[in-house]
Formats: structure tokens, C-alpha cells, sequence
């Protein structure tokens, strides 16, 4: 999909279809019905719009999902197509389509006879041809982040077992400290045996679920909250937050605004830092560009965790999408923080150039342990199939090209390469993981 006009990019393109890959990022625990929301895998054109990116650059084209019931499946596909040569050409449309051929060997979605060719093809999609494509794709594992903790509190209790053999759980943050009333508090309160009334007793709960999942086996702490909030996060006292939390506990039917809870919402997130440092957990966090559509960028900055970085300097942070569009402070951070990690989860399939560019960058300002090529950050195998065919296209092009300037020669770039989708991500992850 992304080709480089390097001497070395065929072979390296070619060698790195034959790596193992760790996916840094994911959304669905094992094999998902479909596109994570079930729309039918029957229904090939649900299936298409349940790529929730792809359907971000299809809003953005003018388009709208809601057929009408009495639709004939010609006229759905004449509207789809409509908007679809619009927006064709996007990396999130390229990879979509790649996903599709790899899996299914659809060559194209611009025909009536194509889309009903998937449609009879996806009768066969099931737990079975979700293992096959893992193991075609070189998948060993996946760091899952199922964004609802009462998700990840099934697992841990055993009421769910249905996790595929490549999941590894990172524990979802954001509902320990975005908390805005009382029953936000009581998330957490089976775990104490007796009713939370105060700020400890809060804490005491969220300690024993939190030991309870490293016991279980998380690998590490995702936060996502910058889709609510600005990222720059505060230090402040105790007492301040203390004041909050007594305030809320004592008026339940009370609902907390953000600016009135953003005490209590910082301190929380500077404590459970100190947890993952307990733990030796790592930290993801969601930096730059977010998913859908009408977002403020503004706050998602990577650079606004910086206070919190230089304070917190025995917890490694896995800084997430290439922080897009900011590139530069992106690279500074990972150059001048040697507990800042770069992550180029979903960010390959967002800008393909940019990821290139910051990829040669990287190799000459940030030591390369410290960079993860790939999390497909989705919600089906076969979106992940595209987005890692397209990571390895702009890893292929970002280091053949070092090849041909002379920066590296071939055996070093391959080295690298390798290193960044297995290497790195398995001794960071302490996977433990075998090739």
C-alpha cells in the first residue's frame, strides 16, 4: 500500500513478513462477531461501517449510516459508493480494503457482485478463521484494553474465561479517577467488604481489585481520559482531593461537574502512578489524535505530561498514536525522558507519511528500544490485518531509506525493525514471549 523507492525496501518489505508481532494495542479480547459492535457478520456493508475509523473518514465525506430498513441492498450500495469514492483514498479506507483482501480475498469493495462475494464469504468468519489469520499474520500476542472495568473485573472474578490465547489485559484506568458521583465510588466496594465511607476506604477497594488483576495477569495500566479532559494533570494536596471525595460521598444524588471534581480526579491519577511503580507496571496513555470526529487536539499534547513525567521518574510511560500531529515534542519527549516510551499503535493507519518521517527521526534521536511499531488499536482481526500490513510497509520505507543514506546498512535496519514489533514490546511488556 505505502511503497519507497529504496534499494532495500523489497527485501526488508519481505523480511518483515516473516517476524513474529506483538500487538501493543487492542480492543477485543478474542474473536469478535463483528467489527467489536456486532453489526452481522452476515451483513457485509454493516460489516464495512463497523470500522469505526474508516466511518470517521466516512462521516467526514458527507456520509450517514442510517439506512432506511425498506432499502434494497442495491440502493445501500449505491448510497455506501457514493460516499466511498470520496474518501477512497485515505490510509483508514486502504487498509480496510487490505484487511478484506488478506483475510478474504476481496480485491475490491466497488461493486454490487464484490460486496455480496463478502457477504457469502463471511458466512465461514468465525472463532476458527480468527485463530488462522493470527497465525498467518505472526500475531503471539495482543495487550487488550477492554475500556470497562466492570469488563476487566468479569475476567478477573472467572465469570469470563472466553479470552483468546493471545490476550494479555491492560487494566483500564480511566474509572478509578473519573469519578463525578457516589456510585462512581462504589465501583470498587465488593472488593473491601464493608461499605466506603471515606477517601481510604476507597483506596483500600481499588488496592485489592488492582492486586487481584496483577495476580490475574495484567501487563499494564491504559488511560484514555484524554477523550474527556486535558492531559496536563495536577499535583495537588491530599486535603484538596479529600474535600471532594467526603463532599460526594455524603450527597449521593449529587452529580459532579468536571471542573469542581479535578482535585480529587489528579490526585487519584498521581496515586495510581505510584501503584504502577509498586507493581512495575507499565503506563499507557492516550496521547494525540483521537477516534471519531469534532475532538479538541489541544489537550491530548503529549507534552502536557511532562510535570507528571519528571515526578513520576520510576514509572515507564508508554506515550500512545505518535502523539499526532505533534511530532516534534513527540520525539524530545522520547529523547529526554529515559522512563518515556514511543508508541506507534494506530498511528500507522492514520498518517502513513508522518509515521515514516517520525520513524527515520526517531532512529537518529531516540535510542530504538525505546519504540513499538504496531497495535492495530481496532476491533476485529481484519482491521488489524490492514493496519499491520501498512505498518510494515512504512517500517520497510522508514529504514530501507536510512539503508540507502548510508545510516544504516540492511542486517542493522532488519535488526531494528524486529526489535520494534517483537522485541521491544515483549521485554517491555514482560511477556516473556517466545518466537
Amino acid at each position: 500500500m505505502y511503497k519507497s523507492n529504496a534499494g532495500g525496501f523489497a527485501e526488508l518489505r519481505q523480511y518483515l513478513d516473516n517476524i513474529p508481532v506483538i500487538e501493543t494495542h487492542e480492543h477485543y479480547a478474542g474473536y469478535s462477531e463483528a467489527g467489536g459492535n456486532n453489526a452481522g457478520a452476515k451483513d457485509a456493508l454493516g460489516f464495512i461501517m463497523d470500522n469505526y475509523y474508516y466511518l470517521s473518514d466516512y462521516i467526514c465525506a458527507g456520509g450517514n449510516t442510517d439506512f432506511a430498513p425498506e432499502m434494497s441492498a442495491r440502493r445501500k450500495f449505491e448510497t455506501f459508493q457514493k460516499i466511498y469514492k470520496k474518501s477512497k483514498n485515505t490510509a483508514y479506507a486502504r487498509c480496510l480494503a487490505e484487511g478484506l483482501r488478506i483475510c478474504w480475498g476481496i480485491d475490491s469493495i466497488e461493486s454490487l457482485e464484490k460486496i455480496t462475494e463478502l457477504e457469502t464469504r463471511l458466512k465461514t468468519r468465525g472463532p476458527d478463521s480468527y485463530v488462522k489469520t493470527m497465525e498467518s499474520l505472526k500475531i503471539r500476542a495482543k495487550v487488550v484494553d477492554l475500556c470497562d472495568i466492570s469488563a476487566l473485573m468479569d475476567f478477573v472474578d472467572g465469570k469470563r474465561k472466553d479470552q483468546s490465547k493471545y490476550a494479555r489485559f491492560a487494566f483500564p484506568l480511566p474509572d478509578f479517577h473519573n469519578i463525578h458521583n457516589e456510585t462512581d465510588l462504589l465501583r470498587f466496594q465488593k472488593y473491601l467488604n464493608r461499605t466506603v465511607v471515606c477517601l481510604d476506604d476507597y483506596l483500600e477497594s481499588f488496592d485489592n481489585f488492582l492486586r487481584k488483576a496483577v495476580e490475574f495477569g495484567i501487563v499494564c495500566i491504559k488511560d484514555q481520559t484524554a477523550y474527556r479532559r486535558t492531559i496536563a494533570y495536577g499535583n495537588p494536596a491530599r486535603a484538596d482531593a479529600e474535600k471532594i471525595f467526603n463532599e460526594m460521598i455524603f450527597n449521593p444524588r449529587d452529580i459532579f461537574g468536571d471542573d469542581r471534581v479535578r482535585p480529587l480526579d489528579d490526585w487519584l491519577f498521581q496515586y495510581s502512578l505510584r501503584k504502577a511503580a509498586q507493581y512495575n507496571l507499565p503506563v499507557q496513555i492516550h496521547t494525540g489524535h483521537m477516534a471519531g470526529i469534532r475532538n479538541d487536539i489541544v489537550k491530548t499534547n503529549a507534552a502536557h505530561l511532562i510535570p507528571t513525567i519528571e515526578l513520576n521518574q520510576d514509572v515507564r510511560f508508554d506515550l500512545f498514536h505518535g502523539n499526532w500531529p505533534y511530532l516534534d515534542e513527540y520525539l524530545f519527549m522520547g529523547k529526554n525522558y529515559p522512563n518515556v516510551y514511543l508508541n506507534l499503535c494506530w498511528v500507522q493507519s492514520i498518517d502513513p507519511v508522518y509515521c515514516v518521517e517520525l520513524m527515520k527521526r526517531a532512529v537518529m534521536t531516540v535510542p530504538h528500544s525505546k519504540v513499538f511499531a504496531f497495535g492495530g488499536d481496532t476491533g476485529a482481526v481484519e482491521w488489524a490485518a490492514g493496519y499491520l500490513s501498512l505498518a510494515k510497509d512504512n517500517v520497510a520505507a522508514a529504514l530501507s531509506e536510512l539503508a540507502d543514506s548510508q545510516w544504516l546498512d540492511m542486517d542493522e535496519a532488519k535488526k531494528i525493525a524486529k526489535d520494534w514489533f517483537f522485541n521491544n514490546p515483549n521485554e517491555f511488556y514482560n511477556l516473556g514471549i517466545r518466537e
